[in-house]
């Protein structure tokens, strides 16, 4: 039980340091063989000057996945 406690504790407080950045996917592309999903991390409102964009680069099988429309999430 003590080793369960341990270990559930050390993944808890490795864990939390995490910051994750979400944004809806506005566009996907390829180049020189990586893959990438355009995403809107940040929209415009009352007196903001327009949307922040950010790429990302992800695995193929993430860029097949997932569609023009969908959040998708990074980790900083």
């Amino acid at each position: 039980m003590k080793n369960f406690l341990l270990t559930f504790s050390l993944i808890l407080f490795s864990c939390s340091n995490s910051t994750y950045n979400c944004g809806e996917i506005d566009s996907k592309y390829e180049q020189n063989g990586e893959y990438y999903l355009v995403l809107i991390l940040s929209d415009a409102t009352g007196d903001e000057a327009g949307r922040i964009y950010g790429d990302a680069r992800v695995e193929k099988e993430t860029y097949l996945s997932k569609n023009i429309g969908e959040e998708h999430c990074i980790e900083e």
